[in-house]
């Protein structure tokens, strides 16, 4: 989905200047990069940052100020927070987010013609809006691979789609429904004590907007119908769910409570909030997990970027599981998107994880196959990022083959070889191997000193080994080093 469609163009180029702003070090910008990047002229450069500094003015206790300065752009101690608050600034602005908030959970609150005056809508204005809002929430990258039998309930899809856009924008800033706080606490706390369930913060935020849409459909008598796909299992706990909806939750009494029921446990696995759920999947979607896990398990089993000696069936079983789940969530279940608001960060996955990123490629390319899966772009990165994420934390480090050996000498400054061993993990992640031996094993070489006599392998010097800074320069050593490892594995296979 492109939520930047929601926004006007003005708007999404600011955010663009605040996002390039926050990804620098320096936190300054030139403004010819500026205008460069974004093919922008002088007069709506200035234009576009004068209205950024009034705009950063209407933030509550905002710390940022931006100032244009001897050709540069500077915002001093600028992060990304502050780009998701302008975001949502803008959308609240949004006549498309408006007719969208309208359309699909506030409809049954007003009349159209009393949304009309408050916005100062026409009748031709307002279908116009409507027709926007619903191309953006046409979402291509829902599947159209469906199991035979198992097609969804319009409305499910609706629910997906709206909770997508909700926390893609709210996302923990602000509450899109504060008119049901108390209720949404109720929920999340009768639910955790019935359910022994511990919520992380993230969790609890996702939880909670799960629920306020799910309120805001059934008060608009949105009900849905999923017994095709899943149905409730036996469990103890269920009355007890079952007659806190009726109770507490409007026009819960003419829905199916059975599928809201099962909805929730939906979500609830999907975003691994509870490790198991008292439903059942229908065959049809039995048999597609199967058939992806098995096709999954095979690429594992055949990759020579791991060690094979040494990676177990049970390891390879319980990843190819993992990925299959997930993509039958995506295909089955679109709450996948509410896993990853942001994906640009690819390029220092590749960087940092060359040869499992390589692996993830793969795979991804076999569940697109295997189910016929319509993916756009951004949906393929978001399910390759997901993918690597799965096979950093199954695969132990030292398998896979783009590791990376370094002998650390330090002449001047000893360092206990332990304490160091734990800012590497800290700071640059697995897969490295250090040594005190210099040997044909070892790719670089770490020292506070310059030895002339060592050719062969790239030299890291630095002069003091607690100083933060030298990271930076052994993290693209070490990122090169991994690329070129990979790229001789894959020419030898």
């Amino acid at each position: 989905m492109d939520y930047f469609a929601f926004l006007e163009k003005d708007e999404r180029t600011k955010l663009d200047i605040l996002a390039m702003l926050a990804e620098t070090d320096q936190q300054v910008i030139s403004t010819k990069q500026v205008i460069d990047q974004l093919s922008i002229t002088r007069y709506k450069f200035n234009q576009l940052v004068d209205g950024l500094i009034k705009d950063l003015k209407q933030i509550k206790q905002c710390q940022y100020k931006l100032i244009v300065k001897e050709g540069t752009l500077v915002c001093e101690h600028i992060d990304y927070s502050i780009y998701q608050q302008m975001q949502l600034c803008y959308l609240k602005e949004s006549p498309r987010f408006q007719v969208f908030e309208y359309q699909y959970v506030n409809q049954h609150h007003e009349s159209r013609q009393k949304f009309l005056m408050e916005h100062y809508l026409s009748q031709s204005k307002f279908y116009a809006l409507r027709n926007q809002v619903e191309n953006i929430l046409e979402n291509k990258a829902l599947m159209q691979a469906r199991p035979e039998g198992g097609n969804l309930h319009p409305e499910l899809v609706e629910r997906a789609k709206i909770t997508n856009v909700y926390y893609h924008f709210f996302n923990g800033i602000d509450d899109p429904f504060p008119e049901l706080e108390e209720q949404t606490s109720r929920f999340c706390n009768f639910l955790c004590m019935t359910f022994g369930i511990s919520l992380t913060p993230s969790e609890r935020l996702k939880l909670r907007m799960f629920f306020q849409v799910q309120v805001k459909r059934l008060a608009g008598k949105h009900f849905m119908n999923i017994r095709n796909i899943a149905t409730l299992t036996h469990d103890v706990r269920l009355p007890f769910l079952k007659n806190y909806y009726l109770k507490n939750v409007r026009h819960s009494d003419e829905a199916d409570i059975d599928s809201e029921m099962s909805y929730l446990f939906l979500f609830l696995r999907s975003q691994q909030i509870m490790a198991s759920v008292p439903i059942k999947l229908c065959k049809q979607i039995q048999q597609q997990f199967n058939r992806g896990s098995q096709q999954l398990e095979r690429v594992l089993a055949e990759t020579a970027v791991v060690d094979q000696k040494n990676f177990t069936v049970a390891v390879q079983h319980q990843t190819a599981n993992q990925l299959a789940e997930l993509t039958i969530w995506l295909m089955v279940f679109d709450y996948f998107e509410l896993t990853e608001i942001n994906s640009t960060d690819q390029p220092h996955m590749a960087m940092s994880f060359p040869a499992l990123t390589a692996l993830g490629k793969r795979l991804v390319d076999t569940v697109v196959k295997t189910f016929n899966l319509q993916l756009s772009a951004e949906m393929r990165s978001r399910l390759l990022k997901c993918f690597v994420k799965i096979l950093i934390n199954n695969i132990p480090s030292n398998l896979v083959k783009d590791s990376v050996t370094i002998c650390v000498d330090f002449v001047q400054s000893i360092v206990p070889m332990d304490y160091l061993a734990d800012l590497l993990t800290t700071n640059l992640g697995g897969g490295i191997v250090l040594t005190d031996q210099l040997s044909s094993d070892v790719d670089i070489f770490l020292s506070d000193i310059y030895v002339s006599s060592i050719h062969d392998i790239p030299q890291v010097t630095w002069l003091d080994p607690l100083k933060t800074s030298n990271w930076e320069k052994l993290r693209r050593t070490i990122a090169d080093v991994k690329q070129a490892k990979l790229e001789r594995f894959m020419a030898a296979s």
